[in-house]
């Protein structure tokens, strides 16, 4: 039997339920995943709430993915039973056995050194950052800013604005100011008085920025004469980008080798993905109120706890 969250109608984080039915079967072509870990975005929560379409019956919940391979359909030859692996499919992922009828497109393999756990919530976040960054064009010798830097998209972009050379500027709050600095992101704190901070770090100003936030914060980001052309917003919608003239560059703009880049950047330690919690399946509503309420540092992720590891598999990943 597979164990999975799911919601009937749209609402808050209290429609989230556990239900049971039978595991999928494997039909030609497609890979079955022993799930261990499934990330938690933001995303999610507008999802739930039916900012992207009404739920008119059972509908699963998560988008990010780590787990053991367990079974395979005819013709698969890319992956096997007992591979580690990693990626996303969208309103699925937290169950205990997943189906993915694509395995090309959405599925690759954990890289020696990575952890199940990191790699269980990189779907999203990873591939906004990834996308985003490119989309700024960063040279060396830049300062670029970038907003909610301790969150999940945050901390890997600003990283990767770190590895091309620039400075970089990262608004957050002044518990995770300690954790951006050991990462080499110069921490500004939020609030009243910001702008006054951000003129005084950068007087000769800022180059590219990574906004994360709404409307409101491009508007204060253009009063810092950054090109428009040089602000990626993934936190307003095509509407209000479209008003301001900024890019919306985000994890749909991401290509198909971006996440397996990425991964490979953690493992070999260029890049550091905090987690900030994990939670049992059960305790989904808790797990997404505190994503919602403590805005913490890195991921939080659900455990499935399906596919104990073997001693070769732990191996491998701590190689």
């Amino acid at each position: 039997m597979t164990r999975r969250v799911q919601y009937t109608q749209n609402g808050d984080i209290d429609q989230l339920h556990i239900a049971e039915a039978e595991s999928p079967a494997v039909g030609p072509g497609q890979v079955r995943i022993a799930v261990r870990y499934a990330g938690l975005n933001p995303v999610d929560l507008a999802v739930i709430g039916g900012a992207f379409g009404e739920a008119t019956g059972p509908k699963g919940n998560g988008a990010d993915f780590s787990g053991v391979v367990d079974s395979v359909g005819d013709g698969v030859t890319d992956f096997s039973p007992g591979d580690l692996v990693f990626g996303g499919r969208p309103h699925r992922t937290q169950t205990t056995h997943l189906l993915i009828r694509d395995p090309d497109e959405r599925l690759d393999t954990i890289p020696p050194g990575l952890s199940t756990e990191v790699a269980g919530g990189l779907y999203i976040t990873g591939r906004t950052a990834v996308a985003g960054i490119r989309a700024l064009s960063i040279a060396e010798g830049e300062t670029a800013l970038i907003s909610g830097a301790s969150g999940g998209v945050g901390i890997i972009a600003a990283q990767l604005a770190v590895n091309l050379g620039a400075r970089v500027i990262g608004t957050a709050s002044e518990a995770n100011h300690a954790l951006l600095r050991s990462l080499g992101i110069e921490p500004i704190a939020y609030g009243e008085g910001l702008e006054a901070r951000l003129r005084e770090a950068a007087p000769e100003g800022i180059d590219a920025a990574f906004s994360t936030q709404s409307e409101d914060e491009l508007a204060r980001l253009l009063n810092f004469d950054i090109p428009a052309e040089r602000i990626n917003s993934i936190g307003a919608g095509s509407q209000v980008a479209d008003t301001y003239g900024v890019r919306i560059d985000g994890e749909a703009a991401a290509g198909r080798g971006d996440l397996a880049w990425l991964a490979k950047a953690i493992a070999y330690g260029h890049v550091h993905v905090p987690i900030a919690r994990v939670f049992a399946l059960d305790e989904v509503q808790n797990a997404y109120r505190f994503l919602r309420d403590s805005h913490p540092a890195g991921k939080v992720l659900l455990r499935l706890d399906v596919a104990p590891l073997s001693d070769e598999q732990r191996g491998f990943l701590d190689s």
